[in-house]
């Protein structure tokens, strides 16, 4: 599959430009599910669940797809 770079405003990943996958038909997806990445250090056991952070399509400025931080899904 294709991939186009995409600029994305607000939350974890403010003001990067990164690459998006295309769908089969070529298109971008209207919202992008990113999940939190990192390490875990803590005094519990276990991490908290993960949290995928969402971003939804919202502008085009100079050929470059614009999404917009819609806020987190805790998985």
């Amino acid at each position: 599959m294709a991939v186009v770079e995409a600029w994305f405003i607000g939350g974890p990943v403010d003001g990067r430009i990164m690459p998006v996958e295309t769908t089969a038909a070529g298109t971008l997806p209207a919202v992008v599910r990113m999940p939190q990445a990192g390490m875990y250090v803590g005094a519990s056991e276990s991490a908290a669940p993960v949290v995928e952070h969402l971003y939804a399509q919202s502008d085009r400025w100079d050929g470059v797809q614009v999404y917009s931080y819609q806020g987190f899904d805790e998985a």
